[in-house]
């Protein structure tokens, strides 16, 4: 089934990485333009609200993968994708990598 799998599932993927930039584009943008015209901690905040859309645009991209991969009854790979997501979480939950 992964061999044949449709455009659709591409698209549908695709789609959830360029929104995910283009939101974290624009909160950015938006924490800049905040930044200008005052001087407390709420641009930093947004601009830190950015960088987090950032960082969990893949993880989303994971998820979506995986319930695209069970709905097309591609059993292996949505196991994989469900793997992968568990450990990303596994790695939150215990800080795997901090310092």
């Amino acid at each position: 089934m992964s061999q044949l799998r449709e455009p659709a599932f591409d698209r549908i993927v695709a789609l959830v990485l360029r929104t995910g930039a283009f939101a974290c584009f624009f909160v950015m943008l938006a924490g800049l333009i905040v930044s200008v015209f005052t001087k407390s901690y709420i641009p930093v905040e947004i601009e830190r609200a950015g960088v987090l859309l950032m960082l969990a645009t893949p993880v989303v991209r994971v998820i979506v993968a995986c319930f695209l991969f069970f709905r097309e009854k591609d059993y292996r790979y949505g196991y994989i994708s469900l793997g992968v997501f568990l450990i990303l979480m596994l790695g939150v939950v215990f800080g795997i990598g901090e310092h």
